[in-house]
């Protein structure tokens, strides 16, 4: 292979992978539309619900921005239900089981289902 040949492969391939959409991993992107529009040149995304065009180009801060605090066409409940599927929560640490609040849920559960305690004690059920 030669450097020439070496260079316009380079070359087509910078040309392939720019026309390739970026992988959208980020939650956000569910409340945008999946095709970007091109406005002066430079890719926005466009918000499902006020047809607001954003910059993508450093990362989705902006998008989840707007989702979270701007968009006044979003629902409350659609909000809510976003803000809690971003929210981090590095102090709460490893999940740690603790039998004496499970027996307590279970039991506070079968006295709102009312259900008898005899059916947690018959090992065949």
């Amino acid at each position: 292979m030669s450097t020439s040949e070496g260079s316009e492969t380079a070359d087509s391939m910078d040309e392939d992978t720019s026309q390739v959409p970026h992988a959208r991993r980020s939650k956000v992107w569910e409340h945008y539309e999946q095709e970007l529009v091109v406005v002066e040149g430079d890719p926005k995304a466009v918000c499902k619900y006020c047809r607001g065009q954003f910059h993508t180009k450093f990362g989705t801060s902006s998008l989840t921005t707007h989702i979270a605090e701007a968009c006044r066409s979003i629902e409350d409940a659609c909000r809510k239900r976003f803000l809690f599927t971003m929210k981090k929560k590095p102090s709460e640490g490893p999940l740690v089981f603790d039998e004496k609040v499970s027996r307590e849920l279970m039991v506070k559960f079968c006295i709102h289902a009312e259900i008898p305690f005899l059916k947690f004690e018959d090992p065949h059920l």
